[in-house]
Formats: structure tokens, C-alpha cells, sequence
């Protein structure tokens, strides 16, 4: 018997092949490793090693809210297959980003009720180098574009009348914002309006499966707060009662927030955004407009892409939190959803011509930035090269234990202790009179570095300054690397 695919599927097939070699081309050489990272190998360990069925992942920078643990569980596998090196979560990202790359296929064929407006977007998501380097980054936040999809269609779903499964699928991604990005949950908001736009009649049925599965899904966020007297809940009340971190006034974060959406907005088709970034957020909010105009959209369904732009923005507007771009990446589906529409308009209508040349130029970019794009040479290659050569030195010199310190800006001297752990290191802080070992970034001329590594720097210890017997003594006491607190890291 053979099997026999039409040319969407072979097209998609296609699409898919590309996105995972994007995603996948010189992926340890270019693998990002910080602080995240390191929780992330610390938070694996703890599971693995200690036995410790974690219901949190890291603390956020919201004092007293954590990450759900979702991410790293999915993570433990992989790491298992790489021999517990942070390269598995590669073939997690690469996973997850085709599951992506194929559910913006069904979801905009599904939604939008053409296999081609499903192809286009996938396209884009397989080829944008904003989406490809968000999938690359191997941080619990890197789903979030998944989930919009998928949340995007269950909405869809409500409003087409469609919804036997979507309360379910509604009950299960609400949960799922704690494991992803809490503020996701702002997006719930559209759950109501989009019954509203409906009209439609209480059915308790389904509305009894929803929360079911919300209840399901929920249990280990329940148990943690049954646990710890509601800590999460209690530290999301406080957070709107104290300041966040932004020392902005109201006019200037709203202006700051609106720069961020705008460059978030733009970063699908072009990255970095750093000239013109107003201006697509714009065209789009006009070719929305033209869309229902053509009939192409319902105007039920373009209230609902407004009102899901709208709401991070307002919200960020008024919260005193200094954001960041991944606060944002929820209003990606939307950006992908209305450029995906507005192309397949012009490759059906007698401005085709217009269509391919703009998909020619948006490949052109994407690919040419993909391929001519040089990292800061101080991720995971470098750090872990540098900390072999500290392993490797303090043993010629037979040194039982070493010291770090770090000549750098605050925050980038984390990145390192599971490193460390890794090669079984015994490292002390500076002050324990152990050799020290110190890592310099970026390189400056005013610290000459003994080695460098890309971006990093080392500088040796001063050897005639130890003797075995101090050395011994200072290595005597406890592990430092493991004892001391992990900033975000929480037992």
C-alpha cells in the first residue's frame, strides 16, 4: 500500500525540515548559557540527584512568584540523553519548535479555514529569526508562542460556535500560564468577550469539564500554596501595592511598554527592530482594518486580535514592573496571524506579483541576519571551556579546591556553579583564603587576562602566594559551590 501526500503536506513537511535546521545549524556553538540556564541544571540535579519531586521551578522577579516546574520535567530527559550537559535541552527546543511551526499550520487552518493562510504562517515561524532565536533560547518561557497558538485557536473555536472541546483546552492552558509566564493569564480576559460576542447560553456541562481540567492541570500550583500558606497568592496581592522595579513615571512607561510592543510586533518580520519598529504595527492595525473591509476576517474575531494587543500593553502601562521584550511575546500570534492573512490576500488577488516579492525580501532578511549572526562568544562553549581549564590548572598544580572571583558588571557572574558541579569542583568563595581563579568580562585592557575564551577572560592565580598546607586548610570546610544560596534557586 503506498501512502500518498497532497502537496500541503509535503509543502508543510518542507516548512518543518527548514525550521529545524534553523534551529538546529551550529546550535552548541551558538547555545545562550546564563543565569536561567544554570537554574535550570541546578533545578534538574535537585530533582534528580536529591530525590525532590519539585512543585517550582525558579523564583521570577516578582519576590515571592516562581515559575511553574513543567519546563524542567520536560528538560530531564534530554539531559539524561546529553550525559547531564545543558546541549540536551537543544533537542528539547528543536522539539518543541516544530510542534510550533506544525500548530500554526492546523491552528490558521483551522481558524482562518484555508490551508494556505496555515502554510504561510508556518512559514514565517519556521524562518523568522525572531522565532527561531526564541526557540533556541532553552529558557521556560520559550512556549509561550506555542501556547498562544493553541490558545488563539480555542477562542477561535468559541466564536465559530465550534466549542464541544475548547472549554477543556481553555481550562488546560489557563493552568499552564504559571508554568509559561503568569501574565498570560491576562489573556483569560478574551474567554468572557468572546461569549459575550456569541450570545452565548449557559451550558454547565461544559463549563463543568473546563474547570475540571483547570483544576486538574492546577494541582501542583494548589499543593505549593496549601504548602507555603498561599505565598504565591499573598506576593501577587503585594505586588500591586509596592514598586515593582520601574522608576519610570506613568507617561514614560507607558511610552516604554508601547516601544517594546512595537519592536516585538516587528521582530517577525525583521530583527533586530531597531529602526522604523512603529511602523508595522501600524500597517497591520490598517490591514486589519482593510481585511474586514474585504470580508476576509469577521469583525467579531479582529475585536478580539485588539483587544488581545491591548491588553498587555494597558497592563504594563500601569504596573510598575521595568519590562522586558518576553513579557510581550503573547501578541506574536496576532502580529503572525494578520501578516499571514494580508499576504495570502495578495497572492490570490491580481497583486500576487506583490505578495512573492515581499516573501522573497522577508526570506532574504531573515535568512541573511540567520547566517551573518555572531553571539557575544560567552555562552556555553566558552564558559564550559573556561571551566575546564580552571579544573584542569588547579590539578597540575594540585590544588584539592579552587576560589572564583569576578571582575564584570553585577548579574554576570552567575552562569558558572553548574559548571562546577558538573566537574565534581570543590569551589570556595575568594575570601576563603583558596587559590583564586578570576573570570574576567568583557575583556578589558586594564585587567589583562592570562587566557581568554571568546569574550572571557581568566587570570591565573598568584601561586607563589599558597603554600599546600594553607591550601589544604582552606579546603577543609564545606563545598561553597554547593552550600551557598543560588540567587532564584529555592529548596
Amino acid at each position: 500500500m503506498k501512502l500518498k501526500l497532497d502537496k500541503y503536506t509535503l509543502i508543510l513537511i518542507l516548512i518543518i525540515a527548514a525550521g529545524l535546521f534553523f534551529r538546529l545549524y551550529k546550535s552548541v556553538i551558538y547555545l545562550p548559557y546564563g543565569h536561567d540556564n544554570d537554574l535550570e541544571g541546578w533545578v534538574i540535579k535537585d530533582i534528580l540527584l536529591n530525590k525532590h519531586l519539585r512543585l517550582v521551578g525558579q523564583e521570577t522577579s516578582t519576590q515571592g512568584i516562581y515559575i511553574g516546574a513543567l519546563y524542567y520535567y520536560l528538560l530531564i530527559p534530554f539531559y539524561l540523553l546529553a550525559k547531564m550537559e545543558p546541549t540536551g535541552g537543544i533537542i528539547l527546543s528543536a522539539v518543541l519548535g516544530a510542534f510550533t511551526i506544525w500548530s500554526v499550520y492546523f491552528v490558521f487552518k483551522e481558524v482562518f479555514k484555508k490551508k494556505e493562510i496555515g502554510l504561510i504562517g508556518a512559514g514565517i515561524c519556521a524562518v523568522a529569526y525572531g522565532f527561531v532565536m526564541n526557540d533556541r533560547g532553552n529558557v521556560p518561557t520559550t512556549p509561550v508562542i506555542l501556547w498562544s497558538v493553541w490558545f488563539l485557536y480555542a477562542i477561535g473555536s468559541l466564536l465559530s460556535k465550534k466549542n464541544t472541546k475548547s472549554f477543556v483546552l481553555l481550562g488546560v492552558l489557563t493552568a499552564l500560564t504559571w508554568h509559561l509566564n503568569v501574565t498570560l493569564v491576562l489573556l483569560t480576559i478574551l474567554i468572557p468577550v468572546a461569549l459575550i460576542i456569541t450570545r452565548w447560553k449557559l451550558d454547565f456541562r461544559k463549563v463543568f469539564w473546563g474547570l475540571s481540567a483547570f483544576f486538574v492541570t492546577s494541582i501542583p500550583f494548589i499543593a505549593f500554596e496549601l504548602r507555603h500558606n498561599f505565598l504565591q497568592t499573598r506576593a501577587v496581592s503585594l505586588s500591586f501595592l509596592v514598586n515593582q522595579g520601574s522608576e519610570l513615571t506613568l507617561v514614560e512607561q507607558g511610552k516604554r511598554v508601547l516601544h517594546i510592543f512595537s519592536q516585538v510586533v516587528t521582530n517577525v518580520l525583521w530583527y533586530p527592530a531597531q529602526k522604523l519598529y512603529f511602523l508595522l504595527p501600524l500597517i497591520l492595525l490598517g490591514a486589519l482594518i482593510f481585511l474586514v473591509v474585504k470580508k476576509k476576517i469577521s469583525k467579531s474575531f479582529a475585536g478580539i486580535l485588539l483587544i488581545w494587543s491591548t491588553l498587555p500593553v494597558a497592563f504594563f502601562s500601569f504596573y510598575s514592573k521595568s519590562v522586558s521584550e518576553y513579557y510581550l511575546n503573547g501578541v506574536l500570534v496576532i502580529a503572525l496571524s494578520v501578516i499571514s492573512l494580508s499576504l495570502n490576500f495578495l497572492l490570490t488577488s491580481k497583486y500576487r506579483v506583490i505578495g512573492f516579492l515581499l516573501l522573497g525580501l522577508f526570506a532574504y532578511i531573515n535568512i541573511y541576519k540567520f547566517f551573518t549572526y555572531q553571539d557575544s562568544r560567552q555562552g556555553y562553549v566558552w564558559r564550559r571551556a573556561l571551566v575546564l581549564e580552571i579544573k584542569k590548572d588547579a590539578k597540575a598544580h594540585g590544588y584539592p579546591c579552587v576560589s572564583v572571583s569576578y571582575i564584570t558588571n553585577p548579574g554576570y557572574e552567575l552562569g558558572y556553579r553548574y559548571f562546577f558541579w558538573l566537574e565534581g569542583m570543590h569551589v570556595n568563595r575568594p575570601d576563603s583564603q583558596s587559590p583564586v581563579y578570576t573570570i574576567v568580562f568583557p575583556l578589558r585592557s586594564i585587567f589583562p587576562e592570562d587566557k581568554s575564551f571568546g569574550s572571557l577572560g581568566l587570570i591565573y592565580p598568584d601561586y607563589k602566594r599558597y603554600t599546600r598546607e594553607g591550601v589544604e586548610k582552606s579546603c577543609s570546610g564545606q563545598n561553597s559551590n554547593l552550600t551557598d544560596p543560588l540567587f532564584g534557586f529555592t529548596e
